[in-house]
């Protein structure tokens, strides 16, 4: 009697495990959300489903992107600020290869040279003393003058109580009158030398320093009697 009353105890226990498992069975199934369908892409293979987050198009970036992101992705074989192109300069225009060469100016002495000659203690013959005119105050040692084809030769020298630079100025006074522009030149020693230079024609004056104090000048010079 007891071992038939153990026989029906397990049969009612048993039954209520499988009631109990049914039930539990039913209410796991309605509790499980309906999955909307899936989308396959070109490939076949289903997309990745979105979540809360997505846009409301609702389409997701292909390649693995985060499910929260819009658009398309961009190409992963392209730069994001893509390089400008070079620009082309125009030629440009050939410069001038240089200044057009400047006239040369008139001559100072015109007509026929005079013959060569030289004078002690005073100004010579034939002397352009209108171009050329020696310091007031000079004590004249020699000029001389000589000609050759269209240029007048001029040689002089002189002593006269004034300072190196006081002589210079006053040749460079008389001379720029003419057109003449000066710049220094090379002088011994204690000297001081200055160059004169219009055009084809220059004259060179040096100055030293006399025993005295005095200042004692040579001049050279070449004048044309014709533009060069």
């Amino acid at each position: 009697m007891t071992a038939r009353r153990l026989v029906l105890a397990g049969i009612c226990l048993a039954l209520v495990i499988v009631a109990a498992a049914l039930v539990l069975d039913q209410m796991g199934g309605r509790s499980t959300p309906v999955s909307a369908p899936t989308s396959r892409g070109a490939s076949g293979a289903p997309a990745k489903q979105g979540n809360a987050s997505t846009t409301a198009s609702g389409s997701t970036a292909a390649g693995g992107n985060s499910p929260g992101t819009t658009g398309s992705t961009a190409n992963p074989g392209s730069t994001a600020n893509p390089a400008k192109p070079l620009e082309v300069l125009p030629p440009v225009a050939e410069s001038p290869t240089g200044l057009p060469a400047p006239s040369a100016p008139a001559p100072l002495i015109t007509g026929a040279l005079p013959p060569a000659a030289k004078a002690t203690g005073a100004v010579v013959a034939g002397w352009p003393d209108g171009v050329l005119t020696l310091p007031p105050g000079t004590a004249i040692g020699s000029t001389s003058v000589s000609g050759s084809g269209t240029v007048l030769q001029l040689a002089a020298d002189g002593v006269l109580s004034a300072s190196q630079a006081n002589v210079l100025g006053s040749f460079r006074q008389s001379l720029a009158a003419h057109g003449f522009w000066s710049e220094d030149a090379p002088a011994t020693n204690g000297s001081v030398a200055a160059r004169f230079v219009r055009g084809a024609d220059v004259v060179t004056v040096s100055v030293s320093t006399t025993g005295t104090g005095d200042s004692r000048f040579e001049l050279l010079g070449s004048l044309h009697t014709a533009a060069g």
